[in-house]
């Protein structure tokens, strides 16, 4: 074995695949929130999501990161199902776009030339302060590394009429009719799950291919294989998921496999379209292989996506039934929060959408806390009603950790410019969420030991209260109604918010003011009568702390 050529190869697919993995990760950085904002309103229909998907995917070069993006978006609920399938069909069209992009230019002229100048100026502009232009120099840097890794991939891979013996091992798998494709589709498969890049295997292929070392079949073969071998990145993504993001990465699976399956049956009357469309014998005419392999992989995801568009129904009841069915017992299927990232593929920034998400979530599981609370103080006491209390702040101190415990892993992997601000912003949220839930549940301890006293609150004390109440409804309105208008919590830095925010704040001051000067005017002089007041101050002071925690929901930074 000629171990300098093989690591040549190795150190050219590492810098190829370094520099997707940068190319992809600038392109999110520099226009995630773009990204985020065409997915969701391309997403109404299978048409616009399977055009989604092509766009989204042809512009950051990577469909890994398109379907990991999915089966995020999924797994915080921004995203039904069936509508996942449409961007995953687009991105299985999108990626063919890589392969254009190599035969086309890779083959053609020396990319080196283009390379070296891309990484100069990315290095200049990534020492920028400013943002933007950093990310631009990222992106430079990426697309430069892309290249120059796909010239010393082609360069180490020498012409098999001039080194016949540098993959002879090769060609005893080539002669074995239709054997060999089974084979290919197998190595293809293999190659994809190892370096966790459709792109960089299919580059890899077409190398071969055209230096002469694989035949053309055995390149289709090793295509489809890919097209397998992609779906592992999404699926290990998902194993930290939930239910519905196993959903999404099963989607991906099954709609490659059905499509593989397909491929082979009709493979010779495919391929033969192929020889068709292209001019050229790929056999004897190598400047042709690159194109014959690159429109069949166009081609076969095409012509999948146009068979299955009309099934996404039934793909999404398939796979949800098998993970239903049977998910539980083969992994857990917890309904959690998780960074979803996997090999070279981070989506650290678009991950804030899931963050953003969950933090939205916990902060309406309050209101149904408060709803809860309001009934155990307004109507006859009710332990199953308190255990009811108890058992939401459980859940809700658990959703807590796991939003806190995400966030550490999205500032381990590294946080940049505005993102910053957002961390800061939903610290301080998930912060005034656990003061709320402590204090709803501080309020059932007490109601559930009054009741063993056998004490109540006087009627004066209850209308009292029920004025805080009422009062603690409208500040939760205002909040709950703003955060349904906006995909991230920006819209709560609107004055007007809160100038409102701000207003019932002060009202509720003024009211817990104003009852304690009754209080104190009031001669209390019946036993039951003080403990009632008592009791009502302790219930208004965690009211009052409820509405500060709820002006400060309102006035993080955003």
């Amino acid at each position: 074995m000629n171990w300098s050529l093989l690591i040549q190869v190795l150190g050219g697919l590492a810098i190829f695949i370094y520099g997707m993995k940068l190319l992809s990760e600038s392109l999110q950085r520099v226009a995630g929130d773009r990204l985020r904002s065409f997915l969701s309103s391309m997403t109404r229909n299978r048409v616009s999501a399977v055009f989604s998907g092509i766009f989204i995917t042809a512009t950051i070069q990577s469909s890994s990161a398109t379907t990991v993006l999915v089966v995020g978006f999924v797994n915080a609920g921004l995203m039904q199902l069936t509508q996942a399938v449409g961007v995953i069909m687009g991105a299985n069209i999108g990626t063919t776009v890589t392969a254009w992009i190599v035969s086309t230019l890779g083959f053609k002229f020396n990319i080196a030339n283009f390379a070296l100048p891309a990484i100069a100026l990315g290095m200049v502009l990534a020492f920028s302060k400013k943002e933007s232009r950093s990310g631009l120099g990222s992106l430079f840097i990426g697309f430069g590394f892309l290249f120059l890794g796909l010239d010393f991939l082609k360069s180490s891979v020498p012409d098999s009429a001039k080194d016949p013996q540098t993959f002879q091992f090769l060609q005893q798998y080539v002669n074995m009719g239709f054997n060999t494709i089974l084979l290919f589709v197998l190595i293809g498969t293999l190659l994809t799950i190892i370096i966790q890049s459709s792109s960089a295997s299919t580059t890899i292929t077409i190398t071969l291919a055209f230096s002469g070392f694989i035949p053309i079949d055995a390149a289709y073969g090793m295509i489809l294989g890919e097209n397998i071998g992609t779906t592992i990145t999404a699926n290990l993504a998902a194993l930290a998921g939930n239910r519905n993001a196993k959903k999404a990465a099963l989607a991906h699976t099954m709609f490659n496999i059905f499509g593989v399956i397909w491929a082979l049956i009709f493979f010779k009357a495919f391929t033969g379209m192929i020889d068709q469309i292209i001019p050229g014998d790929p056999l004897s005419d190598k400047e042709s292989t690159r194109f014959h392999i690159s429109l069949f992989h166009t081609l076969f995801n095409v012509t999948n996506t146009l068979i299955l568009i009309w099934f996404v129904n039934r793909l999404s009841k398939f796979v949800s039934w098998i993970v239903d069915s049977f998910g539980s017992k083969l992994v857990g299927t917890k309904d959690s929060i998780r960074l979803l990232r996997s090999g070279a593929v981070n989506t650290t920034e678009l991950a804030m959408v899931e963050l953003v998400e969950y933090t939205k979530k916990i902060i309406r599981e309050t209101y149904d806390f408060f709803r809860l609370t309001e009934q155990l103080i307004l109507e006859p006491y009710d332990s199953d009603r308190v255990l009811q209390v108890l058992k939401k702040e459980e859940e809700l101190d658990q959703i807590r950790t796991e939003v806190l415990q995400y966030l550490n892993q999205v500032q381990e992997a590294g946080i940049i410019g505005s993102f910053g601000k957002d961390v800061l912003g939903i610290m301080e949220r998930v912060k005034a969420v656990e003061e709320m839930g402590d204090n709803f549940a501080a309020i059932a301890r007490k109601l559930r030991k009054s009741h063993r006293q056998k004490l109540t609150l006087d009627k004066s004390f209850q209308n009292a209260i029920r004025d805080q109440i009422e009062l603690l409804k409208k500040h939760y309105e205002l909040l709950l109604e703003n955060l349904e208008k906006s995909e991230s919590f920006d819209i709560l830095g609107n004055p007007k918010i809160r100038n409102q925010s701000r207003a019932y704040r002060f009202e509720m001051i003024q009211l817990n003011k104003k009852n304690e000067s009754k209080i104190r005017k009031k001669k209390i002089q019946k036993k039951s009568l003080f403990h009632s007041a008592l009791l009502y101050r302790d219930l208004a002071k965690n009211l009052d702390s409820i509405s500060r925690f709820l002006n400060a929901s309102i006035y993080a930074d955003v």
